[in-house]
């Protein structure tokens, strides 16, 4: 048996299903190998760093590690960037790129380098294996390690010759399990913690990072439990559905109002942040008023979030859900819970603000806003949204609203553009059976955008509206709200997208109006039994000024 052979069995064996990458000359052995391996599929897609983005994807989604390849020299670079994503994500991605043959190893072979150094800062392990009967092995300390503790990427470099290499039969190697792993909150903490729910009793509310996600039954009975407002981070956005009653929205960079007025406050007595990192992005620039004069409870599976940013008064290091289920256990054995009242007037709150949004909707003029919630209102009940990285994006997040059974993702800490275009193949590969909606640009588009081919080719039908307004928008917007001028390079000539999808072969659609992006419209585009994707061209001015005005005034170094 190949070496290289050997580390496949022992993935198929942990329940990998999906190799991420693009074939070339120093990774051919285990691309070879997959024709004796079925139950590895090789989604190859068109560019190395979209490969990562949709490994990531589909970790993130499955809970499972994803396996990314590249080959050696530009092969691995193209990979660095989405290896720098899932670093920041803490995602079990193990990436895998080809080198020349050892015995050639700093001899000028054709793409030669050295990769483990360049991907040290950005992964949990990165190493080159340099004996062919090590290289299961490795493969096997690579998974544990992606997935143990906080998870992360890792990364092996392989010489060619050592994949080749025939090691005979062997036994595979074997990991250990993972319920041991679970942190579990400091017991006295915990019962601090409680106490403080209990003495804030209506006068606290809910900040939900992307952490949150791993434990919304948990987060919403919570809640509902205590009568809590809640809101969530840009990243945490879906965690609780967004047409709750004791829903706020986004706080942080495009939050909404409400969320922002009440979350900045003196409202309420504590603050409980589940799951966020607390960066700048979530915190509306690190905002002081947020905390001040209230008491802090940060629970995160990571502990070194905690303190991070800000000084906690109950810092709890563990898993989210747990967590929250010991603390309801104790409200509930305490006799706490929503009075008729305070359920009453939350909902009266909540007609009205509804009531206003269907009003406000109605009297939108054809722009991109208008646009994003035309697609929110009429997307099917589990559609996933997957959100790239642009102008369109602010407006995704203040104004798609997430209902309970949706999802909503968004690779905003570190995720480039067109990152959203691959992620939406990883995650429709992660849940065949969910709608997924892809919202992003023409900058995006012209970066990433051959991906739709690998939808295509995967017959992954993917909705990708794609919201043209002839410019680099949100650069265009920084550029004239923080120096009121810009360069005439950040627009260009308007390209028809919905012309390009026709090229290749997919199926399109031009939007112009509010007429076009009826529930109709868009039932049809998410048909059952149809194959393939679709790209849906949204053509808009883009002159209206975007909900970004927080990330202006750190640019500015207002916050410094």
């Amino acid at each position: 048996m190949r070496a290289i052979e050997a580390g496949l069995r022992f993935l198929i064996q942990q329940g990998v299903k999906h190799i991420f990458g693009i074939p070339a000359g120093s990774i051919n052995a285990l691309y070879d190998c997959l024709y004796d391996l079925p139950e590895l599929q090789a989604v190859v897609a068109k560019h190395e760093t979209s490969s990562g983005y949709m490994a990531a994807a589909y970790a993130r989604i499955t809970g499972m590690p994803s396996v990314c390849v590249g080959s050696s020299g530009p092969g691995a670079t193209n990979l660095v960037t989405p290896a720098a994503n899932a670093w920041k994500e803490k995602l079990p991605v193990i990436f895998i790129s080809g080198s020349v043959p050892s015995p050639r190893l700093g001899k000028g072979g054709a793409q030669e380098l050295g990769a483990d150094p360049i991907f040290a800062p950005v992964t949990k392990l990165s190493r080159m294996v340099m004996k062919a009967e090590e290289l299961p092995g490795a493969i096997a300390e690579a998974y544990w390690t992606a997935i143990s503790g906080v998870p992360g990427p890792v990364h092996l470099s392989i010489p060619i010759d050592l994949q080749m290499t025939d090691i005979g039969d062997m036994v595979l190697p074997e990991v250990p399990s993972l319920q041991e792993q679970l942190a579990l909150a400091d017991i006295t903490l915990m019962d601090a913690t409680l106490e403080a729910v209990l003495q804030a009793g209506e006068r606290g509310a809910l900040l939900l990072g992307h952490g949150a996600k791993s434990a919304q039954a948990e987060v919403l009975a919570f809640a509902e439990q205590t009568g809590w407002m809640v809101a969530t981070t840009p990243r945490g956005k879906g965690a609780f559905p967004e047409d709750h009653p004791q829903s706020l929205g986004v706080y942080g960079l495009s939050g909404n109002d409400k969320a922002i007025e009440f979350l900045n406050s003196d409202g309420h007595k504590l603050i409980m942040v589940l799951g966020s990192s607390l960066g700048e992005l979530a915190t509306c620039n690190w905002e002081t008023r947020l905390t001040a004069g209230k008491q802090l409870v940060h629970i995160d599976y990571d502990e070194q979030e905690l303190g991070r940013c800000y000084e906690a008064d109950f810092a709890l290091h563990g898993e989210i859900a747990p967590v929250m289920r010991q603390l309801s256990a104790g409200l509930a054995q305490a006799g706490i819970g929503l009075s008729p009242e305070r359920k009453k007037l939350l909902e009266q709150l909540h007609f009205a603000r509804l009531e206003a949004a269907a009003d406000a909707l109605e009297m939108e003029t054809w722009n991109t806003r208008t646009a994003i919630r035309m697609l929110g209102a009429n997307a099917p009940e589990q559609t996933r949204f997957y959100i790239d990285i642009g102008e369109f994006m602010t407006y995704s997040i203040q104004n798609l609203l997430i209902r309970e059974q949706q999802q909503f993702d968004i690779n905003i800490n570190f995720g480039g553009m067109g990152s959203g275009i691959a992620g939406s193949l990883g995650a429709k590969l992660a849940e065949p059976e969910r709608p997924v909606l892809c919202i992003t640009g023409d900058g995006c588009f012209f970066m990433h955008g051959l991906e739709v081919m690998t939808a295509k080719e995967y017959g992954l039908p993917i909705v990708f509206a794609v919201i043209n307004n002839a410019r680099l928008g949100m650069v265009y917007h920084g550029h004239m709200l923080q120096y009121d001028r810009c360069l005439s390079d950040f627009s260009q000539q308007r390209v028809s997208i919905a012309a390009v999808a026709q090229s290749l072969g997919i199926r399109h659609m031009q939007v112009e109006s509010v007429e076009q992006l009826q529930a109709a419209h868009v039932q049809q585009w998410f048909a059952e039994g149809v194959s393939g994707p679709i790209v849906v061209e949204i053509v808009v001015d883009g002159n209206e000024i975007p909900p970004m005005g927080e990330r202006v005034k750190f640019l500015q170094g207002a916050t410094y």
